[in-house]
């Protein structure tokens, strides 16, 4: 089963940081979430560069988040992405994204990574 990607798209940072503690504090592993602003609502400190670039999902993986969710952008709007191995983990995921009253959640496939082995 190819590996998926649950989008949740937020109003703010502050909402999608609380659904991201969610999915930690439920048990989700870290590494496999990753949060982005879609829109800054104003410059970004220099001192919080290096933790905004660590945070940041190639954006190869599912094409451009700003061109996918372009309607929904107006002013500092934030995704959070989700990978999901099984069907389980793409529900468990979207159930708790949807607790914050997502914007929009969407699910995409992954493609395959070469060199990479399933468990």
């Amino acid at each position: 089963m190819p590996e998926r990607l649950v989008v949740g798209l937020f109003h703010s940072g502050g909402i999608a940081d609380d659904a991201v503690h969610r999915l930690i504090t439920e048990g989700y592993p870290r590494r496999d979430i990753a949060r982005r602003v879609l829109k800054e609502i104003g410059p970004v400190p220099p001192t919080s560069e290096p933790e905004l670039e660590a945070l940041q999902l190639d954006p190869l993986v599912i094409g451009n988040a700003r061109e996918t969710f372009v309607r929904f952008i107006r002013n500092g709007e934030t995704a959070v992405f989700v990978r999901a191995m099984t069907d389980e983990q793409v529900e468990f995921a979207t159930d708790i994204l949807k607790l914050y009253v997502p914007i929009t959640i969407d699910v995409v496939p992954l493609p395959e990574q070469p060199g990479r082995s399933d468990p």
